[in-house]
């Protein structure tokens, strides 16, 4: 991987106006070539934010995979990040729990959130060696919940363990890796499950010990424990899919 290495940040929207310039204003922080925002059809202010907050704005048919492959097609970059537009790159003291940056003598080092944001980039340079054709950041959610943490916990389990991130985790690819097997499908979801699996293939994918911000918007469902009931549900659609289960039937499942 070359020094000059580019990233090109792309982030599938459809109305987000209350958090995609936040999102953008994190993805910021890797220094990237460009953000790209590709919009489903949002009828809020999603793009007119998008714009101002200096992303580039291009207009696609609705559906996250579709959004993704259209922004990966103009990206200039040497490296796609896949970055939800209800997420954030993490600004805040997590940076600092990375081995090499902590002191021997266990204090938090005096370090700028720049040089932190440095390391944050040279980790994803340095992962995208001949050893590895991409990786994913740590999952967190914006709910302290006991339910929400432990969902958490598994969750990065089993993308540690089994080499399998979920898109909220920031999935990032080497350009070529991304064209070489095709893209995304164009699924009504689990369209990053199923380019992980691809993807796998053909390298590893490396782990980022930094986090991404998720909404838990889609886990909380208002009712006790709905954190940990639904994200059963969804490894077990996650599962029939492994074994053959076409999305187009599981989608029942997931609405």
């Amino acid at each position: 991987m070359r020094k000059n290495t580019r990233i090109s940040v792309i982030i599938p929207a459809f109305n987000e106006e209350k958090t995609i310039k936040t999102c953008i204003e994190s993805a910021k922080r890797l220094s990237p070539l460009e953000i790209i925002v590709i919009d489903g059809g949002s009828s809020d202010r999603t793009c007119k934010i998008a714009q101002e907050a200096g992303a580039i704005v291009i207009q696609s048919p609705r559906g996250r995979g579709i959004q993704m492959n259209k922004g990966a097609s103009l990206a200039k970059g040497d490296i796609l990040l896949f970055l939800h537009a209800d997420a954030i790159i993490a600004n805040d003291t997590s940076f600092l729990c990375h081995p090499e940056l902590v002191s021997g003598s266990q204090e938090m080092p005096k370090q700028s959130m720049k040089q932190v944001q440095d390391r944050v980039r040279h980790d994803i340079m340095k992962a995208l060696t001949d050893k590895y054709i991409g990786g994913f950041f740590r999952l967190r959610f914006d709910d302290n919940s006991i339910s929400t943490r432990l969902v958490e916990f598994f969750a990065n389990l089993r993308a540690r363990l089994l080499s399998l991130p979920y898109g909220d985790q920031a999935i990032f690819i080497k350009k070529d890796i991304f064209r070489k097997i095709g893209g995304f499908r164009e699924y009504p979801f689990l369209e990053d499950i199923d380019l992980v699996m691809r993807a796998r293939k053909l390298g590893k994918l490396k782990y980022i010990p930094y986090s991404v911000i998720a909404s838990s918007r889609r886990i909380e469902k208002g009712f006790p424990f709905s954190p940990i009931l639904v994200s059963l549900r969804n490894a077990l659609i996650a599962f029939l899919f492994m074994l053959g289960v076409e999305p187009f039937r599981l989608v029942k499942l997931y609405k």
